[in-house]
């Protein structure tokens, strides 16, 4: 036990010149005696306490990988934090395997990681997309904070809840999390507050200063995993903002193209009797009392036929403009479904606009 060696130092510090021999066995006396204390104490200790007992045991005997405790060094755990990080013997778990232990077979949802309660114990998806690194991170934190709650009490998570409903409600209702909270509720009513105590403290970075400083024991800078977080979300929320946008262009260009498709079909009708009609004339006897009256009318048609030439052009080149959009589009949309499929997620494509 730890506490044993500042108590067997002061014996030995005492001991000097002649009763040198004598002060060393009383030194060795007492360390016997306060061992013997020591091991009662513990056991009572370790009856009352053997969740605690069984984590010693199992960080003392895990063998943490260069991965595993990069995780916990990235995301700024506290000795508390990796203590129960490493109590959950985590795994990093490829593809199939991982989705063997815990997956949900849901459109839109990939499971990075999960906590299982049965034996305590972490697995993390094996994300290969370097971009996307960070947020192995954070999902490493997101589960040893599942580990944290499952050590609290009744009493201490019941304290929680009302703050954590707090936080959740500061993000807004327009939130990405408040889709994401639902889904998880969906699959597990009682989720709800442990997955908000494992992303609020991951993600969130303003927070009622009683959580504040509840992950203060999890984590030696909380802004630190909050920050990779962030690095992560601005990839997703920059591509689904590029393609929202690309969206509502092409549906612009498409409904000003079927507009202006539709006003050239109908000044072509027009032209097309007005052509008619003055060909017409102008082969009758008499049609034209004047050469000036003809070269106007015949100039008139032409100025019209060139406009509707122009505006066919012009049109022709949005229709051009719209088909290298869907092209962009598409691409984008590739790189959203490459992105999701990194992240274990069956994804629903976007369409685009008819």
């Amino acid at each position: 036990m730890t506490d044993l060696e500042p108590s067997a130092a002061p014996a030995a510090v005492r001991s000097r010149g002649a009763r040198i021999g004598r002060g060393i066995l009383i030194g060795v006396a007492a360390v016997c005696i306060l061992a013997q204390s020591a091991v009662l104490a513990s056991a009572g200790w370790a009856v009352a306490n053997p969740r605690a007992v069984t984590d010693a045991v199992t960080v003392w005997q895990y063998d943490a990988t260069p991965a595993i405790s990069g995780y916990a060094t990235r995301a700024a755990m506290s000795e508390r934090g990796r203590f129960l990080f490493y109590a959950s013997t985590p795994e990093v778990v490829p593809g199939d395997a991982f989705d063997a232990v815990c997956s949900r077979d849901e459109p839109d949802i990939g499971v990075l990681g999960c906590y299982t309660l049965a034996d305590g114990r972490i697995y993390l998806y094996d994300i290969t997309n370097p971009d996307l690194d960070a947020f192995e991170v954070v999902v490493a934190a997101h589960e040893m904070l599942h580990a944290a709650w499952d050590r609290l009490t009744p009493e201490e998570q019941a304290a929680l809840a009302a703050p954590l409903e707090e936080a959740f409600a500061a993000v807004g209702p327009e939130s990405e999390l408040v889709e994401r909270i639902a889904a998880y509720e969906d699959f597990d009513p009682a989720s709800r507050i442990p997955e908000l105590y494992a992303i609020v403290g991951t993600e969130l970075s303003e927070i009622p200063p009683v959580l504040e400083e509840h992950y203060a024991q999890f984590f030696d800078d909380r802004t630190t995993v909050v920050a990779l977080w962030k690095q992560v979300e601005a990839i997703f929320l920059e591509l689904e903002a590029e393609l929202d946008r690309l969206s509502t262009e092409l549906a612009r260009l498409a409904a000003e193209i079927d507009a202006e498709q539709a006003a050239a079909e109908q000044s072509a009708a027009v032209l097309e009797a007005d052509i008619a009609a003055f060909n017409e004339r102008a082969s009758r006897p008499g049609g034209y009392t004047s050469q000036s009256a003809f070269e106007r009318d015949r100039q008139s048609l032409v100025d019209r036929q060139s406009a509707l030439s122009a505006a066919i052009d012009a049109t022709n080149a949005k229709v051009d403009a719209y088909n290298d959009l869907v092209d962009e589009f598409t691409a984008l949309n590739e790189q959203a479904a490459a992105l999701d499929k990194d992240l274990n997620i069956d994804p629903q494509r976007l369409e685009t606009s008819e």
